[in-house]
């Protein structure tokens, strides 16, 4: 979601909003105090990949990313998600490269079209976590969010920070509805790792036990209607055209067309937009539409022929990469793998 002004840098609207504010993070610390006393437990190892703020920070293309990494290193694997937006009348869903964005959530079912691996979803997290284990013989499940879904066992916890947003991507790093924190950001002292999306900064006030970095690097463009036909990056350089994004922080998706010397005339949606065919009726057809894979997945029935998807491809930095996969292959539960 795009954040408001008050957001980025706190001013009277956010002070106003100050003590619901504070109701939040004690809520949030409550919380999470309940869970260190209660935590739950899971036979499989568990890992979250989640945010402090609201919006999107990069979790998908991260979790594509580290889903690869455990393939080339012989794990098998599986991914759970909330399904947001999906109307599904039951729940858990298994999802497949072939279900409907609108019942199981966008995200769920591009990740069951990029990677090749069950994939889960349930507003009750625990519950795609059980059905997973239960259902497919996997050695990791990961956790597409579910940080403050303090039912749902972890063994690693993972925080994507966008680092194009103000403050190392916490914002004025006060909670909702004030700022755009879920919980107190001191709470990042306490994951696993913390990664950024895009440039490292120089400094950073938390100290996580391990920091990383994740560049999305551009990759190729894809036809909606004919995914295998593929094009340069540079293929509409100094052409004018539609730039569409329902994602947590669209900006970075114009910039990088831009890059890329795209003349970029946006139209931004809500994260998660269910996209019609009416969305873009007013729309010049001759002009191309370039969109995000998220995005894309919601399009494909109805696209036309020059509708645009960027593919990117996730690059980590290899001191944390190396350092993740051995922190994952080292675990007590995949004892029996890192023998082998």
């Amino acid at each position: 979601m795009s954040w408001p002004s008050f957001w980025l840098k706190a001013d009277w609207r956010s002070r106003l909003l100050t003590p619901l504010s504070q109701m939040v993070c004690w809520w949030a610390r409550r919380r999470l105090e309940r869970f260190r006393q209660t935590r739950p437990q899971s036979p499989g190892l568990v890992i979250v990949v989640g945010n402090v703020v609201v919006g999107g920070s990069g979790k998908t293309p991260f979790i594509q990313w580290l889903g690869h990494q455990l393939k080339a290193r012989g794990l098998s694997y599986g991914v759970i998600s909330r399904g947001y937006g999906g109307q599904a009348k039951a729940w858990p869903q298994i999802v497949t490269p072939d279900s409907p964005p609108g019942l199981v959530g966008d995200e769920p079912v591009l990740i069951a079209q990029s990677l090749d691996c069950p994939v889960v979803v349930s507003p009750k997290r625990a519950e795609a976590l059980d059905l997973m284990l239960s259902r497919f013989d996997v050695d990791v499940v990961i956790s597409d969010d579910g940080l403050q879904h303090y039912a749902l066992a972890r063994d690693i916890e993972l925080v994507l920070l966008d680092s194009a947003r103000a403050n190392n991507g916490l914002g004025n790093g006060l909670c909702l509805p004030a700022g755009p924190l879920r919980e107190p950001a001191k709470r990042l002292n306490e994951v696993d790792f913390v990664v950024f999306n895009g440039d490292q900064p120089s400094w950073f006030e938390f100290s996580p036990p391990a920091i990383g970095q994740m560049q999305l690097k551009p990759d190729y463009f894809y036809a909606l209607n004919q995914p295998g036909k593929r094009f340069d990056i540079h293929k509409f350089a100094g052409q004018a055209v539609y730039a569409m994004a329902g994602i947590g922080n669209p900006a970075r998706f114009y910039e990088t067309l831009q890059v890329l010397g795209v003349k970029v005339e946006p139209l931004n949606f809500s994260d998660h937009h269910a996209y019609r065919l009416e969305d873009f009726k007013s729309l010049d057809p001759q002009k191309p539409v370039l969109m995000t894979v998220k995005d894309a997945v919601k399009c494909q029935k109805f696209a036309a022929d020059n509708w645009w998807a960027l593919e990117v491809e996730p690059e980590c930095s290899d001191p944390f990469a190396q350092n993740l996969l051995n922190h994952i292959s080292r675990h007590p539960k995949l004892k029996h793998k890192a023998s082998t």
